[in-house]
This record gives structure tokens, C-alpha cells and sequence, in this order.
């Protein structure tokens, strides 16, 4: 039986997709890099954000991530509140899952206070019993803090669910154990999602019953 729900933040919960990307153009444009068009982005981003970022020509060496890290966090901290929304559906079914009586947690590779600020501005940190994100703004991997959460919780892997939008989260899902589900609305394509074999869902309407069938 299912009693927990970890939530993906951006992509997921958090429609930032096309302002990431915008972000990113510019920067390419900033360092006379050629861009790529969305569909490129949503079938090949991946986490470490370092590796893809590699994939589209930037110097990753340890100093230029750094200070291209430094320029994306600016540029989405400054443009996040007036070009970001919730997903369809998001709050609607937060409301029902937790009326339903489910744990509701978040797990991001989001840096923990613009997360907080996010959930703030959104009307929807009261949703959630706890919040699990990074500590810095260089999109680390979640796998290890979500480890060490779920142990010092004592929360049960086999009644907790993981819904995120990227081939990453399906990792994540599976490296904690949870029953991973993707949603096809984020930063990743359909056609990336699909080879993970995991259920996808097109909205928060739809999760919800998937979430209620699996009951």
C-alpha cells in the first residue's frame, strides 16, 4: 500500500522548463557557443546538469562550472518568479493526497533556499512534512541525500512512490528503491522517459488515479 509520495520539484511540480532553457541559449550565446533548439534540450538533458552541459560545448573545467553555475543561479533566482508557474493540476491533487492522508515529501537537485522560496511564492510548502534538496547551487545528485533522509525517517522504500520528469528521477527512483512514476510534461521528452519502462503520466489528474488504483 502506498503512504508516501516524493515529489520532483522543477519540471515536476514546477513548469521552468522553457525559462531553463532560455537561460541556458544565453549563456551558449554569451560564450559564442552555437545553441540547440527545445526538442534537442528535452531529449538530452540529463543530471549531473555538468554533463549536459558538457554535451552542448561549455568548458566544464572545476573554475568555469563554477562561475557558469554562478551565472545560471543569478539569471533563475532574478526571472523564476515572473516565468515560472505550477504544472496543471498541481495543487488541486496535493490538496486530495494530502486530505487522502499520504506523506507528501520533496526530493531536488533544486538548491534548498530558492526551493523554499519557490514553495513560498506558490502557495504550497504547507503541502509537504519535509523538504529534501541540495545544498549549493551546483545541481549535485540527489541519490545520497535521498539515502540518508529515507534512513534517518525510517521511511518504508516499498510504500513510497517517486514522481518525477526526467530519466534521472526513474535513477533516483530505483537507487532508493521507490516505485518510480514519470511525468511527461518536464524537462525531459516522452521518448526519454519511455525507455525507462516505468508508468508515465500526462497530468496530475492522471497520478492521482494511478496513485488511488494502486491502493
Amino acid at each position: 500500500m502506498i503512504k508516501n509520495i516524493f515529489f520532483d520539484f522543477n519540471g515536476t511540480l514546477l513548469n521552468d522548463t522553457k525559462l531553463c532553457f532560455d537561460i541556458e541559449s544565453e549563456m551558449l550565446k554569451a560564450e559564442n557557443l552555437p545553441t540547440a533548439d527545445l526538442e534537442f534540450y528535452l531529449d538530452n538533458f540529463c543530471f549531473p546538469v555538468k554533463k549536459y552541459y558538457e554535451l552542448v560545448g561549455f568548458d566544464v573545467s572545476d573554475s568555469n562550472f563554477q562561475r557558469l553555475s554562478n551565472t545560471f543561479f543569478t539569471a533563475y533566482t532574478n526571472r523564476q518568479e515572473k516565468e515560472t508557474s505550477l504544472n496543471e493540476g498541481v495543487k488541486r491533487n496535493l490538496e486530495k493526497f494530502k486530505k487522502d492522508g499520504y506523506k507528501l515529501y520533496i526530493l531536488s537537485a533544486s538548491e534548498e533556499n530558492i526551493l523554499k522560496l519557490q514553495l513560498e511564492q506558490l502557495g504550497i510548502l504547507e503541502y509537504f512534512d519535509a523538504i529534501v534538496a541540495c545544498k549549493n547551487v551546483l545541481a549535485l545528485g540527489k541519490i545520497d541525500y535521498g539515502k540518508l533522509f529515507i534512513k534517518e525517517n525510517k521511511i518504508e522504500p516499498s510504500s513510497t512512490v517517486m514522481i518525477g520528469d526526467t530519466y534521472h528521477d526513474f535513477e533516483v527512483a530505483e537507487a532508493l528503491g521507490l516505485k518510480p512514476v514519470l511525468y511527461t510534461k518536464g524537462h525531459n521528452s516522452r521518448k526519454v522517459l519511455e525507455k525507462t519502462n516505468a508508468p508515465i503520466v500526462d497530468s496530475f489528474d492522471e497520478f492521482y488515479e494511478f496513485i488511488k488504483k494502486e491502493n
